[in-house]
């Protein structure tokens, strides 16, 4: 009977841990992943739900519940950005939307992907800058050292000729903002 009295206990006991921790979870707003994609090594997928920093607030997760930037989500992904798009930053993200994308055409977006990670990586800026900021600089240098040049119009701000038409969208690791068009990086540089 004995024996029988201790596994109940340490079934209910396990039982209230389980509960537990999804209660916390709940409370903090933060999902434990318990995909195969997740482990120690910071292995990134710009997914929220595949998001393995345990971060769903970063910029790859507040993009990914949007539903309107999985392209650019795509070319993070191929680009290999994804762990700077899920780390801390903090980081400047300029996204432009799928609307913006298919502005391109089919062609020019197939000619795009072949370099994945220029792309992507014209996107993002190593530091944290909201709209005042962009709007008091002629420019701003990305992530992958290229010049972004900034302008005001009708009192909004522009990234390389691209009208932000949502600005600073927070996040937990730096702020987003949504583009127009697509910022491409000069050819042969």
């Amino acid at each position: 009977m004995r024996i029988r009295t201790i596994g109940i206990l340490s079934l209910m006991a396990a039982f209230s841990l389980f509960v537990g921790t999804d209660a916390a979870e709940a409370k903090s707003g933060k999902k434990h992943c318990s995909t195969n994609h997740c482990s120690k090594s910071k292995k990134h997928c710009c997914k929220a739900e595949h998001c393995c920093t345990h971060n769903h607030n970063s910029a790859c997760s507040v993009l990914w519940k949007r539903g309107d930037c999985k392209t650019e989500l795509e070319m993070m992904k191929a680009g290999g950005l994804c762990g700077t798009m899920s780390g801390k930053g903090p980081i400047t993200v300029f996204c432009p939307t799928d609307a913006a994308y298919a502005k391109l055409g089919k062609a020019r977006l197939e000619d795009l992907k072949k370099d994945p990670k220029k792309l992507a990586g014209y996107h993002i800026l190593p530091k944290k800058l909201m709209a005042a900021d962009i709007q008091a600089a002629s420019s701003v240098v990305t992530k992958e050292g290229e010049s972004l040049m900034t302008n005001v119009k009708d009192g909004k701000a522009e990234v390389d000729g691209c009208l932000i038409i949502e600005q600073d969208i927070p996040c937990s690791n730096g702020v987003i903002h949504i583009l127009d068009q697509v910022p491409v990086p000069e050819r042969g540089k």
